[in-house]
Order: C-alpha cells, then sequence, then structure tokens
C-alpha cells in the first residue's frame, strides 16, 4: 500500500473513530437523567457517584472496544497480520500507544498504525474530559448531601 493510500485509509479511520466515540458518549448523555431519576438522593447518597461513574466508564469501555476491533479487523483486511489474535493485540498495544515494538509492521503499513496511536490519543483524551465533567457534576453534590 503506498502513501498516499495508508494516509488515506487512517484518516478515515480516525474520522470514524472519533465519529464512534463522540457518538458513544452524546448518546450516554440522556441516560444519566434516567439514572438520576432512579437513584434518588434519599434513597441512594452514597451509591449515586459510584454508579454515575460506574455508567460513564462501562460507556467508554464500549466506545474504545469498538475502536480497537475495528482497527484489529482492518490490519487484518490489509494483509498487514497474519491472523485476527495477533491483529488484535498489535491494535491494542498501538491504539494504547504502549507499543512494544514485539509486532512490526513493513512499509505498505508503518503509516497507518500510526493512525491507530493518534487515535489513541484523541479518544483516551476525550475519555479524561468525559469522566471530568461527570466527576464535576457529582462530587460537589455528593459532600452537599453527606450528614
Amino acid at each position: 500500500m503506498g502513501i498516499i493510500q495508508q494516509i488515506s485509509l487512517g484518516t478515515i479511520l480516525l474520522a470514524l473513530s472519533a465519529l464512534v466515540h463522540t457518538a458513544a458518549i452524546a448518546a450516554s448523555i440522556p441516560y444519566f437523567g434516567h439514572l438520576s431519576q432512579r437513584l434518588s438522593k434519599n434513597h441512594w447518597p452514597r451509591l449515586r457517584p459510584a454508579m454515575f461513574l460506574t455508567f460513564g466508564i462501562c460507556i467508554l469501555v464500549a466506545a474504545h472496544t469498538i475502536q480497537i476491533w475495528t482497527w484489529a479487523l482492518v490490519f487484518l483486511m490489509i494483509g498487514s497480520l497474519p491472523d485476527f489474535p495477533t491483529s488484535f493485540y498489535f491494535a491494542t498495544v498501538t491504539y494504547t500507544t504502549l507499543g512494544y515494538g514485539d509486532i512490526v509492521l513493513g512499509a505498505d503499513a508503518r503509516i497507518v498504525a500510526t493512525f491507530c496511536a493518534i487515535t489513541g490519543l484523541l479518544t483516551f483524551g476525550i475519555s479524561t474530559a468525559y469522566l471530568i465533567g461527570i466527576l464535576g457534576r457529582v462530587l460537589p453534590k455528593s459532600f452537599d448531601d453527606a450528614p
């Protein structure tokens, strides 16, 4: 795969991943209201913050998992890795920017892999902001409810 094809594929996958991530977060927002109604302040004051954070983390885990699986399938489809377990491992290590270096792609897919790492950096930043937003809403109310 040439450099232009790698940049194009990486850009498309990066944009798709960003859309998946922001869509998952946006879709979760109304459910915080539902969760808040179910966990009344009077009945569950200590459980509320944990439930809100757990819900938020579950949304993020699902979004990141979809993205890693997508990257793994692409690495497999373009023939840069021999099987799905290897592809999944490589995608996960690259997406998290851990990059052990025990699996190295050929020149025909290296640039695509850099976009996988950029995607991980971007979406983990968005995830951090999302969790901080949840904490910013939940923690002050938790201290107000304290006996």
